[in-house]
């Protein structure tokens, strides 16, 4: 069963001064299926709290359906069964977080018999047990966002929307909250985040979905990022003369050297034999052999700004480049 399901969403808005409607939605279709960790990715304008806002009910759309549980998205039902992170939400700063919480859990429909040890629970699983009884209004950004994420997950919802969950996040946080989707995930919930820490959604996501200007250009699974044509073999050597690396040139894209080891970049998967043989013929030492393939980063920017800058990057990460090691 799709949990999500968006098809051929259109959306326009008025200018502040003329009067003509400028379309920021092109057809934008979707699903997320139960279970599943579902990314949606895109530049600053794309679309993206758009589409959030209309997921949930809070803007109408110009056209097209969206279906939440398989029912009209908006609905009470639905609706209750959703927990939701805005990128920048509000929080009452006179209020601590064990009252924020409870006021929260109230309005998800909590009983008020199970809440006190509900949101006691919550809030460790966040992090913010120490400070329960501590004023919002003293909370660094990321207690803050925490305390968002403690909200969002209160009520147990089935389908988690989040709008940049990793903001204000140091390291530990960002690992805590990664954490914490992959353990909802594994109890079956379904997560549909935006983010622009890409690492962190390829770490996620199942599947990834790009927007570029209104528009759903991509949608790529974890798989197959995995097995894409472009992917390389990095082969890791000690011991390595300028006599090996001559017999193995025509099949490496580039060779960098660290310290002792040096590491080549095979052209392609079909070449490793050779290049192990090769080297291994000369005496090298083999260290280490790695797949290699294209970060989401490297789509992502192919995507919005066209494909030459994946190999630009590629190139870049290369740098720097050595013919040989001086003996």
């Amino acid at each position: 069963m799709n949990v999500l399901q968006v098809e051929e969403l259109r959306k326009s808005f008025r200018g502040e001064i003329s009067l003509a409607r400028r379309e920021v939605l092109h057809g934008v279709t979707f699903y997320a299926g139960s279970g599943e960790i579902l990314g949606f990715l895109g530049p600053n304008g794309a679309g993206k709290t758009t589409t959030i806002k209309i997921i949930l009910g809070l803007a109408r759309p110009d056209s097209g359906l969206v279906s939440v549980f398989e029912r009209p998205a908006g609905e009470r039902s639905v609706m209750a069964r959703i927990g939701y992170l805005p990128e920048n939400p509000y929080f009452y700063p006179h209020l601590t977080l064990r009252e924020f919480l409870h006021f929260c859990g109230r309005m998800s429909g909590v009983e008020g018999g199970s809440i006190a040890t509900l949101l006691s629970q919550t809030a460790e699983r966040v992090g913010l047990a120490a400070s329960l009884d501590e004023r919002l209004k003293g909370f660094s950004k990321g207690m803050l966002q925490r305390a968002g994420l403690a909200q969002t997950i209160l009520h147990d919802p089935d389908l988690l929307i989040l709008d940049e969950p990793f903001s204000g996040l140091d390291p530990l946080g960002r690992t805590m909250v990664r954490d914490l989707l992959l353990e909802l995930k594994g109890r079956g919930k379904t997560i549909f985040f935006s983010s622009h820490i890409l690492p962190d959604m390829e770490a996620l996501c199942d599947r990834t979905c790009i927007i570029r200007e209104g528009v759903i250009v991509r949608s790529i699974g974890l798989d197959e990022l995995m097995s894409l044509e472009k992917c390389m073999v990095e082969v890791t050597v000690r011991h390595c003369d300028r006599e090996a690396v001559e017999a193995v040139g025509d099949y490496i894209e580039s060779m960098l050297e660290r310290g002792e080891d040096i590491t080549f970049l095979v052209k392609s998967r079909e070449f490793v034999r050779a290049v192990v043989q090769g080297l291994y013929h000369h005496g090298a030492e083999i260290v280490r052999i790695e797949p290699q393939h294209a970060t989401l980063e490297e789509i992502f920017i192919s995507e919005v700004t066209g494909r030459g800058k994946m190999e630009a990057v590629r190139s870049k990460e290369r740098e720097p480049v050595v013919s040989g090691r001086k003996e």
